[in-house]
């Protein structure tokens, strides 16, 4: 029994709500650090810079609807309806409705694994046009059309077009098959001998952009990948199902789901992120709410959590929240994306401006595919225009300026180019210069105490700096013990 249009739109919205539902609620805030980790320009040496890779088309595509994160629940639903559309794909290229439920099986499997955060959306881009195409074929088939297909597809989206590619060999099966993949193959081989010579093979063959860690191939990545095959190659050999298969069908792939989830989801790991993006956008009660709620099980999570009692003058309330020694106050530097975040802001906001201009410069620089980041960016900038290097702060600014959301903040500090008068008239910026360290010095993370000691005693008004000297006090005499007491004043020594 043929499942009629309007149940299928009903499953598919049902399958949407469902998708934003989860992001919002298990993954808050990967979809802003997913767009932190990228600054997606308008300008034509940006689009050129990224379609001279394999896969450069999807790559940008995925960019340019990344960069929407920035908008609180803005990326959740676009991932949502990513979802769906994937999912509608999937439909076309089954091409029966007697077994519309399988169409959600290859997008289940992408939301469990895009709970991974080195998961780059380009592999979901690339494999909703790789699904286009299997659609396509199925209602004009044509050897011609796709063998250029093929070859042209691996330059525009990467190697998941041989999705499309194995797709059409299965219908064909004959000798026209073997030229397919022949031409895949070729594609492949071309591709290395001339623009993408840097590349090592392992990368051509999986995707340069697909992964973060481009050297790295998931399992769950093929797995995908052969599911989008094998589903629309099968469909013509299976039966008619009546109304109960379906309904068992996505009773199955539900359950399936919510496996997938459960073994895969990281609770401390999503907790941290969470906290992260709440420091970014400066929501102190929220951090501590959730903190309240559930209390990560780690040191970048201490970060942001003092931070926030910190800066909702509720430092009386340290002994509350488990501690990881003077490392949950700030991290030491490390060669990672998201370690040195929350230390960065908190070394923004103590004073210690060059230590935060070092933390994001460091934070940016460790992004595994080389992007920039318009977070890191923008603070870089600040921190340049109250040191008083003005050239490089345009040139940070200029970039920012080629952005959507940047756009607007980087025009706007660009009147503090040069201009002291301005600098002092913003209130953030007037502060950060009295506060801030007047003479230089060797930073050496192991004695911040006397550090922050210096910061109190020259200005007595960075309470700040007093708070994180008293604590940092208590946690080095107790790193040993996370039962740690703090009477939460703000006096210095």
């Amino acid at each position: 029994m043929t499942m009629n249009k309007t149940w299928q739109y009903i499953a598919s919205a049902i399958f949407g709500v469902a998708v934003f539902l989860i992001w919002w609620l298990l993954y808050p805030g990967l979809s802003g650090l997913q767009e932190q980790n990228q600054l997606f320009l308008f300008t034509w040496d940006y689009f050129i810079e990224r379609i001279v890779v394999s896969g450069g088309l999807a790559d940008y595509i995925a960019e340019f609807i990344t960069q929407f994160n920035y908008v609180p629940l803005l990326g959740e639903a676009l991932i949502a309806l990513l979802l769906v559309v994937f999912q509608r794909s999937m439909a076309s290229s089954i091409g029966h409705d007697d077994w519309y439920m399988l169409s959600f099986i290859a997008p289940v499997m992408m939301l469990v694994y895009m709970g991974n955060i080195y998961v780059m959306l380009c592999y979901l881009v690339a494999l909703i046009i790789a699904i286009q195409l299997c659609a396509l074929y199925r209602r004009r088939p044509g050897i011609v059309w796709a063998g250029t297909v093929t070859v042209m597809g691996y330059w525009l989206i990467g190697p998941a077009v041989f999705v499309f590619t194995l797709y059409a060999a299965i219908r064909e099966r004959n000798l026209k098959s073997l030229a397919l993949v022949g031409l895949a193959v070729l594609a492949v081989v071309v591709s290395r001998w001339t623009y993408m010579e840097q590349y090592p093979w392992k990368t051509l063959v999986f995707g340069v952009n697909y992964y973060r860690m481009a050297l790295t191939v998931p399992v769950m990545q093929v797995v995908i990948a052969l599911t989008a095959i094998l589903l629309p190659s099968v469909a013509d050999t299976l039966p008619e199902v009546k109304a109960m298969g379906n309904i068992v069908v996505g009773v199955l792939v539900s359950a399936g789901g919510i496996l997938g989830l459960y073994f895969s989801y990281q609770k401390d790991s999503a907790e941290i992120i969470a906290y992260d993006q709440m420091v970014r956008h400066e929501d102190w009660e929220g951090i501590l709410k959730r903190a309240e709620k559930y209390q990560p099980n780690s040191e970048l999570g201490a970060v942001s959590v003092n931070l926030a009692l910190f800066m909702s003058g509720r430092g009386a309330e340290f002994p509350r929240f488990k501690q990881f020694g003077t490392r949950g106050l700030i991290m030491p530097r490390e060669r990672d994306f998201i370690s040195n975040s929350s230390s960065c802001e908190v070394f923004w906001r103590l004073g210690m401006v060059n230590e935060s201009l070092r933390y994001a410069f460091d934070t940016q620089e460790s992004l595994v595919n080389n992007r920039k980041s318009g977070r890191w960016m923008s603070r870089m900038a600040e921190c340049q225009i109250l040191n008083g290097r003005y050239d490089v702060a345009e040139k940070y600014l200029d970039m920012l300026s080629c952005s959507l959301f940047y756009r607007k903040w980087a025009n706007d500090r660009k009147n503090c180019l040069r201009n002291e008068e301005a600098v002092m008239s913003d209130p953030i910026y007037a502060y950060l210069r009295t506060v801030r360290f007047r003479d230089d010095f060797l930073y050496y993370y192991p004695e911040m105490d006397k550090m922050l000691a210096i910061l109190y005693h020259q200005n007595k008004n960075n309470i700040l700096a007093a708070w994180y000297y008293k604590a940092w006090t208590v946690l080095k005499n107790n790193d040993a013990n996370d039962e740690t007491t703090y009477s939460g004043g703000a006096h210095g020594n």
